[in-house]
């Protein structure tokens, strides 16, 4: 989607052709009639519109382009509360973040993909920057996790995004404010779905090796999702070595009908990708998942689970960042040969 003006949001508010930043970068806050859910809805001139869920750790709910839906959302109606599951209350959207305690399977002291996405954050605002090209919609808290007598990780996150570029960055510091070294795993959950994810699309991604959490069904590829069928298997799978740029981001490309959808991510804090392919009829989705830990194998076995120890004091900036890449001849992964440009 482009700008029926020159310069975008940015000429608008120079040209005295709107008067308020408001006017081409909207936030509202809302509380859902049903649970009573608190949500900031994002919507942005020329870039996407998207909810941000303080009840839910910061992560990111439905997102649109231009009127396209980006983000995958589950079969879920509503979420049943505690008590029920990971697989239950997984309502899908466009960042799910899994951690700082578990990702993959339960544990004997953690549930399933731990507990980030289920615990609301503090100390949320947002507000507005006027940039030289257009207007940034700013959001920030914090978001933490504590036991009594140990661990106490926090999470500080900012999310970034602005007019006439429909790009969303989540962007993470996680502290160990404890006195004692702790693994912290950390897996973002990016969901992607109908339409710009379309049957038969290849994700693309340079990574020098791939392992399977389960033997691949016949036919299937782990970076395509093929028709919907009934009862169609996940796929998941683990891809290391990934290549970077020269700022140190990695990144995949999920070319589809008209635009792709790019996922970029710090390969020194999230080395590895997972990627979800699940072609269930009515349940349709490919999971992009940077992390920094195994979500299955050998590695789980050994001490914090294979994730990486962060010290007292210490931490780490990380995060996320999804963007729309309008024309599918513009969404190339590093790595990818030229003569795949313009396909599906």
């Amino acid at each position: 989607m482009t700008s029926a003006v020159p310069g975008g949001a940015a000429a608008l508010l120079a040209g005295g052709l709107v008067a308020l930043p408001e006017a081409v970068a909207q936030v509202e806050e809302v509380t859902r009639t049903a649970g009573g859910e608190r949500l900031l809805l994002v919507r942005l001139a020329g870039g996407l519109a998207f909810d941000v869920r303080p009840d839910r750790g910061l992560d990111l709910g439905p997102a649109w382009w231009g009127g396209v839906p980006v983000a995958w959302r589950s079969p879920h109606r509503a979420d049943p509360g505690p008590g029920a599951g990971w697989e239950e209350r997984f309502l899908g959207g466009l960042v799910v973040t899994c951690g700082p305690e578990n990702i993959g399977p339960p544990t004997a002291t953690a549930g399933q993909h731990g507990s980030h996405h289920l615990t609301p954050a503090t100390e949320v605002r947002w507000w507005r920057e006027v940039t030289p090209g257009g207007v940034e919609v700013h959001v920030s808290g914090v978001v933490g996790y504590s036991t009594l007598y140990g661990t106490r990780v926090v999470v500080e996150r900012e999310i970034v995004a602005g007019t006439d570029r429909p790009r969303v960055e989540v962007r993470d510091v996680v502290r160990n404010d404890g006195d004692d070294p702790v693994g912290v795993p950390l897996l973002y959950h990016v969901n992607l779905g109908a339409p710009l994810l379309a049957p038969g699309a290849r994700l693309r991604v340079d990574a020098g090796r791939t392992a399977l959490r389960d033997p691949l069904p016949p036919g299937r590829d782990p970076l395509v999702l093929p028709p919907p069928a009934p009862g169609a298997e996940a796929v998941v799978a683990e891809h290391r070595d990934l290549a970077a740029d020269g700022e140190g981001r990695a990144r995949a490309v999920l070319p589809g009908p008209g635009a792709a959808v790019a996922v970029e991510w710090p390969a020194a804090t999230l080395p590895r990708l997972c990627t979800w392919a699940w072609p269930a009829r009515g349940a349709w989705v490919l999971g992009v998942e940077p992390t920094n830990a195994p979500l299955f194998g050998a590695e789980r076995d050994g001490p914090h689970a294979g994730a990486p120890v962060l010290a007292p004091g210490a931490s780490w900036r990380t995060g996320v960042a999804v963007e729309v890449l309008p024309g599918v001849g513009d969404a190339r992964a590093p790595g990818s040969d030229e003569d795949e440009e313009g396909t599906a």
